[in-house]
């Protein structure tokens, strides 16, 4: 299996690395650690011994033995035969040594290892007391270097020219130190191997019993589950976090069992012919009843994945439609169709189409039911073959109906118009009757009140022509009246125009009242200006003043009387302009008054004439109404007759129309 597909693989690689970075950093920095504390032990420990050697040259080089100072190196060269010292003057040069054959040599030539060249510079130069680990090469050295300073007992021999007169040099070969300590460090790198190794199988042996093989468990019953076999079982024996995922799982399934069991049972419960496609418009599912509809062969399974195109042949509105609810995703239903299946059989469908979305949102396909039509649309087209029949029988009794109904109606409107004007005729004829009755006696009563109005004629005559002699003083009378009130009048015009004038004299009045008056106050002014003398001109102005002021008050009421004279005056014209006016209309009333009261004469007269001539008539009247009255009874008996008949011809015309009614909705039923 590789890698990238295997858990255990990847855990064991990560463990495996992280522990040996871990290891690798430990094991580094505990060698490290380990090596420079040794370091730091030996050079504490050589430095202590440099001391010694320091303390015991020095003792006989104060005292300038030299002797001495030799026998110390060749001490030092028996008791330590891997250290060499060296003491050069402050020139570099080696003056002494526990090499005799390094004496008077430089000291850069005989030490060559890297550093060691500065520092020996550094040791001349000022005091210096360092150590220099070199461990590289095939034998590592210790140096330590000590510069010597000029001190008071030294300066009887190298005088006081110089601050360091030289230098020691103690270079000690470490090789078997270093080598215990590389030891150690493989000694140790070892342990910590071997423990990685130990650590790395017991973390990997663990995990792969307690995490890899439940996983490897619950992954194989995924997979038999993606397969199609929910009978998996997913149970792991572990009370831990996998143990839950188990069967937390396992419980899962359970509900996806009875939703997928629910969903397929509903599936396979409907008897209607129903398509269920993907995003793609592959079928996924599908039933019999669809198949059988379709005009194909085979099983639902055997279409699983086919376009919805090849399955429902020779109609693209269905595919259309389900591209349509992919795009707008939503449901769209109604969407009736006639198409020829396989089977070469005319179809009327109807498809209801609907998105299915997983519960996270995610379209998953559309869900589509298809209704077959065809027998309901035949029926139909069959039912409104007969239905347009009926229509059409219906239509032509109707048209009869109506005619019958018509005609019915017409000949008892006709009917009840003569039964009508048979009872008016029947009732005119008792009233004529009476009339006649009573017309008779008024012709009579006529004749006498004719006779009365000849004589009441001839009075009314005499009576006309004295009122017209009346009518006749009347205007005249009224004549001289608007004489008089037309001099009225002018004479009211005149105190008008006279008023006028008073009042244009008061204006005047009025502007000398206000000279006069501006002129007492500017002299009063002018007396203020004066002073004392002026004094007596003040009271005169001021006086003047007054008298000024009291002519403008008594202007003011003269105006005021001026004015309502005036007013009086105009009114007085206007009341007299209108009694000549009245005047002018009465002397015209009265004329025609006149005139009226002749024509009255006229037409007395004429009346008179008129009521001898209706006096003959009324006589002549009397013995015509009698005849009248006699044929009068005669069409009364017939009209009675009439009316009976009329009566009976409008109930039986009105029960034909009664029944032409009801067949005509008879009629109206048989077309709802």
């Amino acid at each position: 299996m590789a890698l990238k597909n295997s858990l255990g693989g990847k855990i064991t690689v990560l463990i495996a690395a992280i522990s040996f970075v871990v290891f690798s950093v430990l094991i580094g920095t505990s060698t490290y650690l380990q090596r420079k504390g040794m370091l730091e032990q030996l050079s504490e420990s050589l430095t202590q011994t440099s001391q010694l050697v320091q303390e015991a040259i020095e003792r006989p080089m104060i005292i300038g033995d030299d002797e001495g100072t030799i026998e110390e190196f060749s001490r030092f060269q028996a008791e330590y035969p891997g250290m060499d010292i060296y003491l050069a003057d402050y020139a570099g040069e080696v003056t002494y040594s526990t090499q005799p054959d390094s004496i008077d040599k430089e000291m850069s030539g005989l030490i060559k290892v890297d550093g060691f060249a500065s520092l020996s510079e550094k040791a001349l130069s000022k005091p210096i007391k360092e150590n220099l680990i070199v461990s590289g090469g095939n034998s590592p050295v210790f140096l330590r270097v000590i510069s010597i300073p000029n001190a008071p007992s030294c300066k009887h021999c190298h005088g006081a020219s110089k601050p360091i007169i030289g230098q020691l040099v103690i270079s000690k070969n470490i090789s078997a130190t270093m080598g215990t300590i590389e030891l150690q460090m493989y000694e140790n790198m070892a342990i910590c191997l071997g423990g990685l190794v130990v650590l790395v199988l017991s973390v990997v042996f663990f995990i792969r019993k307690v995490v890899i093989k439940p996983i490897e468990k619950i992954t194989a019953a995924s997979d038999a589950i993606t397969n199609g076999n929910f009978n998996a079982d997913f149970f792991v024996e572990s009370e831990d976090e996998l143990g839950n995922l188990s069967k937390n799982l396992g419980s899962m399934v359970d509900k996806l069992k009875i939703e997928l069991g629910f969903s397929k049972g509903v599936l396979r419960g409907m008897t209607a012919p129903i398509l269920v496609c993907n995003a793609d418009r592959e079928v996924t599912s599908t039933n019999q009843e669809a198949i059988d509809l379709m005009g194909v062969s085979g099983t639902p399974v055997d279409y699983k994945g086919v376009p919805v195109s090849q399955f429902v042949v020779n109609d693209p509105c269905c595919d259309r439609i389900i591209q349509e609810v992919i795009s707008s995703r939503q449901p769209s239903t109604g969407n009736e169709a006639v198409l020829v299946n396989a089977a070469e059989v005319e179809l009327t469908l109807i498809f209801d189409a609907a998105p299915i979305y997983d519960l996270d949102g995610k379209m998953l396909g559309v869900f589509v039911m298809i209704t077959d039509m065809t027998t309901m649309r035949n029926q139909q087209r069959r039912v409104e073959e007969q239905n347009e029949k009926i229509t059409h029988a219906a239509q032509s009794a109707r048209a009869i109906s109506e005619q019958v109904s018509s005609a019915s109606e017409e000949l008892a409107a006709q009917i009840r118009q003569s039964s009508n004007g048979a009872d008016e005729q029947q009732k005119l004829t008792g009233e004529s009757a009476s009339a006649m009755t009573q017309m008779n006696a008024s012709v009579l009563e006529v004749a006498r009140n004719a006779s009365d109005a000849s004589e009441l004629a001839a009075t009314a005559q005499d009576k006309a022509a004295e009122g017209g002699e009346i009518v006749e003083q009347a205007v005249n009378k009224i004549h001289a009246v608007a004489q008089q009130a037309q001099s009225l009048k002018e004479e009211m015009s005149v105190l008008g125009t006279r008023a006028d004038g008073i009042g244009q004299i008061i204006t005047v009045i009025e502007d000398i009242a206000d000279q006069t008056n501006l002129l007492a106050l500017n002299a009063a002014i002018e007396a203020a200006r004066a002073g004392d003398a002026g004094r007596g001109f003040a009271v005169v102005a001021d006086e003047v003043r007054k008298l000024a002021e009291k002519t403008m008050s008594a202007t003011r009421e003269v105006v005021e009387y001026v004015g309502a004279i005036q007013t009086s005056t105009h009114q007085n014209v206007e009341a007299t302009e209108r009694a000549v006016e009245l005047v002018e209309e009465s002397t015209d009333l009265a004329a025609r008054s006149g005139e009226a009261l002749r024509a009255i004469m006229g037409m007395v007269e004429a009346t008179a004439d008129q009521v001898r001539a209706i006096a003959t008539a009324s006589e002549e009247q009397s013995a015509a109404s009698e005849q009248i009255n006699n044929s009068v009874s005669v069409i009364n008996e017939i009209s009675e007759q009439t009316a009976s008949a009329m009566t009976e011809s409008t109930t039986a015309v009105e029960s034909v129309a009664q029944l032409a009614q009801d067949l005509n909705g008879i009629i109206e039923n048989m077309r709802s």
